[in-house]
């Protein structure tokens, strides 16, 4: 059974029909453009995340579905968060990065899901999980490449995507590739295909 999302949930979801997010999301700053591609700095945010096995829908709709009940109170305090973006998805086994919508990764057994909790808080402030597969995650700030695409992110749209932020920062020596490239999406699925707002990333570290 899927999870049922609050009320007060659905009320904030409806702007996203269109594309409008109301959800607190990672906090970065732009540090530098190469064609169409940001270069952003994060700064530390809190992460929860959920590791399925499985081929990507189904092990991202299960990781969602787990994470989704522990924002709503499967945890320690049995209180209600707030939902928000990102919901981070990468394949099993790739390091976690900070970004700002539903991430992913083809590759390995299974996939990787993160819910952003929050730019303020520290594994000890948040309440703790009721599911121990789900882990809380502190991470540090980072320099991450963006690239934004528009759509449903399809397996197509995402593997051009990759393509084209890899040749914008072969431009720029001044940037060595961290990370393998992974993937955002920031809306829920009944957003308006024109106003979903999608992203490649890949984390970076000066040369």
């Amino acid at each position: 059974m899927l999870t049922k999302i609050p009320f007060t949930e659905l009320l904030k979801s409806v702007p996203g029909f269109f594309g409008i997010r109301l959800e607190e999301q990672p906090k970065y700053e732009v540090v530098e453009t190469i064609d169409d591609v940001e270069i952003r700095h994060y700064k530390p945010a809190l992460l929860a995340r959920l590791t399925v096995e499985g081929e990507h829908d189904k092990a991202v709709d299960e990781a969602f579905d787990r994470l989704a009940r522990y924002i709503f109170g499967e945890n320690s305090k049995q209180i209600r968060m707030s939902m928000t973006v990102p919901v981070e998805q990468h394949a099993e086994g790739e390091r976690m990065a900070m970004t700002s919508p539903v991430l992913q990764k083809p590759g390995g057994r299974g996939w990787t899901v993160a819910f952003f909790l929050s730019n303020d808080l520290f594994t000890s402030e948040a309440p703790r999980p009721d599911d121990p597969a789900i882990e809380l995650i502190h991470e540090p700030a980072r320099t991450v490449a963006a690239l934004r695409y528009r759509g449903n992110s399809s397996e197509n749209k995402r593997e051009d995507s990759r393509q084209r932020l890899l040749a914008a920062l072969a431009k720029n020596p001044r940037w060595r590739i961290a990370e393998d490239v992974y993937w955002a999406q920031y809306d829920a699925p009944f957003t308006l295909p024109f106003a979903k707002r999608n992203e490649a990333l890949v984390e970076l570290e000066p040369r």
